[in-house]
């Protein structure tokens, strides 16, 4: 499975409280470029990418979208969590096909 977030090019340009501030490499149809991104301080392997935006397949507003790549404890797999609008009970709409860089 192909990642939306390399997290291994997560480059840290600040630290907060809340985690590190940074950039990280996001791929989105074969177009990767460098985006703004938070790493978490409790688990260094979960980095959100900001700078995207979505659009549901029947809607018009474009929605400010952000990507959040975790490693499972259990399993040790990597997923992408994607988070924009309100409605995610579509079942059949893979949020990732509607995802754009800003």
């Amino acid at each position: 499975m192909t990642h939306i977030i390399n997290i291994s090019t997560f480059e840290c340009t600040s630290s907060t409280a809340g985690g590190d501030e940074g950039t990280v490499e996001v791929t989105l149809r074969n177009d990767t470029r460098r985006l703004p991104a938070r790493r978490s301080l409790s688990n260094p392997e979960q980095i959100t990418a900001y700078g995207m935006t979505g659009r549901y397949q029947t809607g018009s507003k474009a929605w400010s979208a952000t990507v959040t790549s975790r490693r499972d404890p259990t399993t040790g797999k990597l997923w992408d969590s994607i988070r924009f609008g309100e409605d995610d009970r579509a079942s059949k709409f893979q949020k990732a096909s509607a995802l754009s860089f800003t």
